[in-house]
């Protein structure tokens, strides 16, 4: 069943069958016999299985070769997965290398992954080449964004709470408490109204925008599967509480271009995406975009239920 939503997936990505591993407008990363290509979510590793002497006939050569060639992209496929980055601070491989769970169910996947027939090649001297592919989102996207939301909600729970103070060390008995002043009549300042920003306006009164584009060209940001996008106090816009994980893990958090023009002409994103040019990112966390106030602004009222952002019409340009 996995191997056949895999399918599906490629034939709708247009991956397969026909499929050229590189576009000029894709964002690919090189691993080793294979690549990640975060224009599309999927990850694909090449192989090859020589005949043995031992084949009694062509046709158990041809099968012999192919299971060989099949078994040598996966192997392959492995180590590119292992390069994923979840986020900037963690790759796939991060979480195998703490989880045996995780680890047998990245070999899960891996097994699950689909070749590209049309990209099978059968040599003079017997050998086969073939190219395998794996989708990033779906069952694994689900499991990937469940580890980090548990590594998030630990690193959190260890943060001191603020306002407390920690236990001091009590005072040698040669020195003396300092007793306080006593507290003098502060003057009264008259208060000042505060002035409440504009409430979010309803759905309906929302302009008509049907996806996001991000421009992160000359900011090195670092493509990952769950990238965020943040203004300028910190404060997360996208992806909030109100992204379901199923969703997430369904469409992907983001893809990613080379080309503004690709990104904003990607049906990911519809007829009329909002088009943003990133401040800065993160230095820490490159793979977040921090956004101008004005810019996040502009953002905020989509950041709800019922939005393009719920269902995570994002698309990011990087260099």
């Amino acid at each position: 069943m996995k191997r056949e939503m895999v399918y599906l997936f490629l034939l709708w990505t247009g991956l397969w069958p026909g499929m050229v591993w590189a576009g000029q407008t894709e964002v690919v990363e090189l691993v080793g016999n294979g690549e990640i290509n975060w224009s599309r979510g999927v990850i694909l590793a090449k192989g090859s299985g020589a005949p043995p002497r031992e084949a009694k006939n062509i046709a158990q050569a041809r099968l012999m070769a192919e299971r060989a060639a099949l078994s040598d992209a996966r192997r392959n496929l492995v180590e590119v997965l292992k390069g994923v980055r979840v986020d900037s601070e963690t790759t796939v491989e991060n979480y195998m290398v703490k989880s045996d769970q995780i680890r047998l169910s990245a070999e899960g996947f891996i097994q699950g992954s689909a070749e590209l027939r049309e990209q099978r090649k059968y040599l003079s001297d017997g050998a086969i080449e073939v190219t395998v592919a794996m989708n990033l989102t779906g069952d694994f996207l689900t499991l990937m964004l469940s580890q980090a939301k548990g590594a998030k909600e630990l690193k959190s729970s260890k943060v001191p709470v603020a306002g407390k103070r920690a236990p001091q060390p009590p005072l040698p008995p040669s020195e003396k408490k300092v007793e306080p002043l006593p507290e003098q009549p502060i003057a009264r300042v008259e208060e000042k109204p505060v002035l409440e920003d504009k409430p979010i306006p309803a759905l309906a009164d929302l302009p008509k925008f049907t996806g996001l584009v991000i421009d992160t060209r000359g900011l090195s940001m670092r493509a990952a599967l769950i990238p965020r996008v943040l203004d300028e106090n910190g404060q997360e816009i996208y992806r909030g509480q109100y992204v379901p994980q199923e969703k997430a893990a369904q469409n992907g958090v983001a893809l990613y271009a080379r080309d503004l023009t690709a990104a904003q002409t990607n049906p990911r994103v519809g007829k009329r995406p909002l088009t943003l040019k990133g401040l800065k990112v993160n230095s820490d966390n490159p793979s977040e975009i921090i956004l101008s106030s004005e810019d996040a602004k502009r953002v905020i009222p989509f950041a709800r239920k019922g939005t393009f952002l719920e269902d995570c019409k994002v698309m990011i340009v990087l260099d």
